[in-house]
């Protein structure tokens, strides 16, 4: 986790819903004789008492049937099941104690099914116009909830790279574009959080989908449980405080024979300073989501081209150092709501702290650069001269 969340920050509200009647189907099986609406809650309405969504809509009430065909038998055996899902309600606590027992739902029929019914509350019954009136709210609404109480930002919590989503002028929440929620941990292989409300945060595409998809953040390739950041209130654990980024640039004559590489040698991405119990979690997150190469990379290809940008295009090396020192002395205020602003800013107050001598060198280099790039400027203008 980058940047921490408000600590105020809701759960959905519909997720609270649906994941309270998965808890109550489990209860009320163990002394259940058939599949009926006796095994589901009942709301209160404007317009009179109602059953649950996951009776009423046909599709969600034959998921549940599934599972109930699968149930152990006996009264002992499916209030065990009950209890373990009901002990293990409390995710964060998986995060911080690695001897905390992980849910283990045997045998695979009965994971399967779990699993089944979950993913379909949160891809289908979740935006169903019953499930929402019954929570009185939606994913949607969950969503800038989320953007409001953490000051309006768009950026990702867990990368500071890109945007979660964009939001467009004098439209309801219920019709603003949303950001992917990521399900922390992973519906593959903890299916009892499939439709938890502590299992979701938004996330950006790439770290949702390029980076993460399925992967454990509680056990690693050996199969050895490790620790982890959990993204969501309680927990305030974050790394960005920590966050250093080193670069090396290469040598003018290396990019005059071929002006297309990128400038930077290496850049190095790390937390000489972070204490010693948040660097098995950094080693995690950066894991998980790849954020350091993703930022290792992003530099390398664009320093110059950012840089002078930052800097407002420096006209000579003294108005460079000058406004270099100016833009490291203070982290800038768009830190955590603009696309790469914080990594850009740890770039600067590196190069800050270096010498007069390395710093010529990086003067050099974006000069040529820029010369470059004027020249091409024309060239596609006016043609070769």
């Amino acid at each position: 986790m980058l940047f921490p969340l408000h600590p105020q920050t809701p759960l959905c509200n519909v997720f609270i819903l649906l994941n309270n009647e998965f808890l109550h189907f489990l209860q009320e099986s163990i002394q259940g004789n058939v599949f009926s609406e006796a095994l589901f809650t009942e709301h209160t309405c404007p317009d009179g008492n109602v059953r649950s969504v996951c009776w009423t809509n046909l599709e969600t009430r034959e998921k549940f049937h599934d599972l109930w065909s699968v149930l152990p038998t006996g009264v002992g055996a499916r209030s065990n099941l009950y209890n373990l899902v009901r002990r293990c309600q409390n995710i964060e606590i998986f995060f911080d104690d690695i001897d905390e027992d992980l849910p283990l739902i045997e045998p695979e029929e009965l994971f399967s099914a779990i699993k089944a019914l979950t993913t379909h509350l949160f891809l289908r019954t979740k935006s169903l116009s019953e499930a929402k009136r019954q929570s009185g709210s939606s994913i949607e609404k969950h969503y800038q909830d989320f953007l409001r109480i953490n000051n309006n930002s768009l950026l990702c919590y867990v990368c500071g790279t890109e945007y979660l989503s964009q939001n467009r002028t004098n439209l309801a929440d219920e019709d603003q574009w949303r950001a992917d929620y990521d399900h922390i941990l992973c519906k593959d292989k903890y299916s009892i959080y499939g439709a938890h409300p502590g299992n979701f945060i938004p996330t950006c595409h790439t770290c949702n989908s390029k980076a993460k998809g399925a992967r454990n953040l509680l056990i690693n390739n050996e199969g050895e449980r490790r620790k982890a950041f959990y993204p969501l209130p309680p927990s305030r654990e974050s790394c960005y405080y920590y966050a250093k980024v080193v670069v090396q640039p290469k040598t003018l004559e290396r990019l005059k024979l071929n002006p297309i590489d990128a400038p930077i040698e290496e850049v190095v991405v790390n937390f000489p300073d972070a204490p010693a119990e948040l660097l098995d979690k950094i080693s995690v997150w950066r894991e998980v989501y790849q954020v350091p190469s993703r930022i290792e990379n992003r530099v390398a290809v664009s320093f110059c081209e950012t840089i002078t940008s930052r800097l407002l295009n420096p006209g000579d090396f003294n108005d460079f150092r000058v406004q270099l020192g100016r833009f490291a002395g203070r982290m800038p205020l768009d830190y955590r709501t603009s696309e790469g602003s914080f990594w850009w800013y740890r770039v600067c107050e590196h190069l800050a702290a270096q010498d007069a001598e390395f710093l010529r060198d990086i003067w050099t280099l974006l000069d040529w650069k820029r010369q470059q790039a004027d020249k091409d400027d024309m060239e596609a203008t006016f043609g070769r001269i």
